[in-house]
């Protein structure tokens, strides 16, 4: 009676192979990048030139028909759209945004005199945002049922649930109004940082709490987990060394990905708020004002934030990924 022969193991991985994977990713993300960078120049000269009329935010408001020819004319307005467009590329390629309308200078010159102090608050909110993800996420997936789980888990739905505008006014009133403890905005102090940053670490907090409590929780009842703890090992020990150990690539996605959305969006009606310096207030004034070229270069910076962000958080989950070049079961041919 013959007997099926075990199936073969996966071949080990090599230098070699994690170097070619590495290479591979690398060429996918620049793909990736080039057209995403792309397709956001194409929106954004789209509804320079489709919504509304340059001419008629750069001319006075009497203006003749014949001076508002002469302005399209020199604005290079009268050409062909795909000769604007190239035009506008070789712009974008010089960081040449155009001029504001608003401040009379280089729109370029407008945002990146503020980009880092939104890049400032965006980091603060992370480091806030990781605290009460990673640490809620691990208490919370360590210790299922409890109090504890209840308590981090009603508060990471609360974080998804309501406007993170709405929680820094309630910041505002509560800690700036009634107790006295910081400013209620601006940027004066590094005090003044609290706040937002808290504000910000709250709204982006709460989903980074549910997938390490998803990913802590479900590596806490595998067979390995359970082992350990039959042999006596301490609790500490198992949670940091076993459960959230392996969960590592997922935590860290997860905490890259808040990071890119913070500069997607959400960072921008906080700094509104609590009327911090950055580009959120900027592109708020610049839209009031039909200023395009400022709005257009802080489009354009924060597209390229995202980009980057989400370009090193791939790079850094390809690499912590234990399972790289080793023949998993999604390469094995079916």
């Amino acid at each position: 009676m013959s007997t099926a022969a075990p199936p073969a193991a996966a071949p080990a991985a090599t230098p070699a192979s994690r170097r070619r994977s590495l290479a591979g990713t690398l060429a996918r993300r620049l793909r990736d990048t080039v057209v995403v960078l792309f397709l956001v120049l194409v929106v954004i000269f789209v509804i320079g030139h489709v919504v509304g009329d340059p001419v008629r935010s750069f001319a006075s408001p009497d203006a003749t028909d014949e001076q508002l020819a002469q302005l399209r004319s020199a604005m290079g307005l009268d050409r062909p759209f795909h000769e604007q467009f190239l035009g506008f590329l070789g712009d974008v390629a010089r960081l040449d945004m155009g001029m504001s309308l608003w401040q009379q200078r280089p729109a370029m010159d407008a945002v990146t005199e503020v980009l880092a102090n939104t890049v400032v608050l965006a980091v603060a909110g992370l480091i806030a945002a990781a605290l009460f993800g990673v640490v809620g996420g691990v208490l919370a997936g360590s210790r299922p049922g409890t109090w504890v789980d209840r308590v981090v888990s009603t508060l990471s739905v609360i974080s998804t649930s309501v406007a993170n505008f709405w929680v820094g006014l309630l910041l505002i009133v509560v800690f700036a109004v009634y107790l006295r403890l910081v400013p209620t905005s601006g940027w004066y102090t590094w005090s003044s940082l609290l706040l937002p940053a808290v504000t910000l670490g709250f709204a982006h907090g709460g989903r980074i709490c549910q997938v390490v409590r998803a990913v802590v929780l479900a590596e806490m009842t595998k067979p390995y987990v359970l082992a350990a703890t039959s042999r006596g090992l301490p609790w500490r020990r198992l949670v940091a060394n076993h459960a959230l150990r392996n969960s590592g690539t997922t935590v860290v996605t997860t905490v890259g990905w808040e990071f890119a959305r913070m500069f997607g969006g959400s960072i921008f009606p906080i700094e509104v708020v609590f009327a911090w310096p950055g580009l959120g207030p900027l592109m708020t004034t610049a839209a009031g004002r039909h200023d395009f070229p400022i709005v257009a270069a802080a489009v354009l910076v924060t597209g390229v934030l995202v980009i980057v962000v989400n370009a090193v958080v791939d790079l850094v989950g390809h690499l912590m990924d234990r399972r790289l070049g080793t023949g998993t079961a999604a390469e094995v041919p079916r």
